[in-house]
């Protein structure tokens, strides 16, 4: 089970004009930090056009994912979390998940390299 926690507080992000067709798949690196051939940490603004589904991905890194703008759909560990502004999930390494977009989603998401010494379990906060 997916730990869940809300914040009741206000939350508002205005995004620059994106100037794509809404049923694009954007994908925009903003920070990469390697050593070496290795990729340490790295973050990307992502867009979904509508009605986008990405099949199972399994990654080798955890992964942090904040919901800018738009509507989905996590599923992970076969609970289904809905995706929307405000919304800030982490999915540790090697824990196998889809998204769907039903709207355009737009999301910043993080990859890091994980600690294999510590036990994580995925969750989410709400603001």
């Amino acid at each position: 089970m997916v730990q869940t926690t809300v914040i009741h507080r206000s939350f508002h992000l205005q995004l620059l004009p994106l100037s794509a067709d809404s049923e694009q798949v954007i994908n925009v690196g903003i920070v990469e930090y390697t050593r070496g051939q290795q990729m340490l940490y790295q973050q990307n603004l992502m867009s979904l056009g509508a009605d986008t589904h990405l099949p199972e991905i399994c990654d080798t890194k955890d992964v942090t994912i904040a919901i800018l703008e738009g509507d989905g759909s996590l599923t992970l560990n076969e609970e289904i979390i809905p995706l929307e502004p405000g919304r800030f999930i982490f999915i540790p390494a090697q824990m196998p998940h889809t998204l769907q977009a039903y709207v355009r989603l737009v999301f910043l998401l993080c990859r890091s390299e994980s600690d294999s010494d510590v036990l994580e379990t995925a969750w989410t906060i709400t603001l």
